[in-house]
């Protein structure tokens, strides 16, 4: 199933979603790294009841790894040693009746126990890796090597440059970066997680990834050619309450 590009109301998702979030959280120093795909191949691992979202006819999927700081329950304060972690993800980007958004197929975390909090309320294919992430003027390194079945690695470096100009909200880079849902099944119902943030602020990056099996982890193959990537600013996130927006078909 593919998108109608022209129906997609893409500022829409950026309006704060209605009620009160139930978690904050800080996202730093994160590098998103962008490679086309063909959608037949991303078909098979993605609920029919999700559209593959493409740009211009094709798909895209994606590798972000980033720290996360300040992580609370809303109104509480930080818990010591498990506030903050690194975290890879892999994902790529789907629509549900006119509402983009994306869809993981791993998000690996530094920390065990925030990926088991994660992994059963937000339904979401969280593991536990060792993790490093180092950062010295604009030239940055991280490596990931998951601890749990499957076997995935990951090894990147790179340097970033000057301030990007916002994104135009029909432009590629758009249309990677600005997304403000996830999708996840729970049983035999698909579940929507909204989050809320100031529109990202992109910085050049020039990427070198080291090691990858990350996407043949899931299922994919491994991308073999140079990413186009981005780097962001620090962002202050809002996540709310996942909601169970249909009834999957047995």
């Amino acid at each position: 199933m593919e998108t109608k590009e022209h129906s997609i109301d893409r500022l829409a998702m950026r309006t704060r979603p209605h009620g009160s979030p139930i978690m904050q959280q800080a996202w730093e120093n994160l590098l998103f790294l962008h490679w086309p795909m063909d959608p037949a191949v991303l078909r098979p691992l993605i609920p029919e009841c999700l559209e593959i979202d493409l740009f211009e006819g094709q798909a895209w999927v994606s590798v972000t790894p980033f720290e996360l700081n300040d992580l609370r329950a809303l109104t509480l304060p930080a818990i010591p040693g498990l506030s903050s972690f690194t975290e890879l993800n892999v994902r790529t980007y789907v629509v549900h009746n006119g509402q983009p958004g994306l869809w993981f197929f791993s998000l690996d975390a530094s920390k065990l126990l925030p990926a088991i909090a994660a992994r059963v309320f937000f339904m979401l294919p969280y593991f536990k890796a060792q993790m490093d992430y180092s950062a010295g003027g604009n030239a940055f390194a991280f490596s990931s090597k998951r601890i749990v079945p499957p076997d995935a690695e990951f090894e990147a470096t790179w340097r970033t440059g000057q301030r990007l100009r916002a994104p135009d909200t029909d432009s590629l880079a758009f249309f990677l970066v600005e997304r403000y849902c996830c999708y996840a099944l729970g049983g035999p119902r698909l579940f929507q997680i909204r989050i809320y943030h100031h529109p990202w602020i992109l910085v050049e990056a020039e990427a070198q990834v080291e090691k990858s099996t990350m996407f043949s982890a899931a299922g994919l193959p491994e991308p073999g050619t140079t990413p186009l990537a981005h780097f962001s600013e620090p962002l202050e996130v809002e996540i709310w309450a996942p909601t169970a927006i249909e009834q999957i078909s047995e």
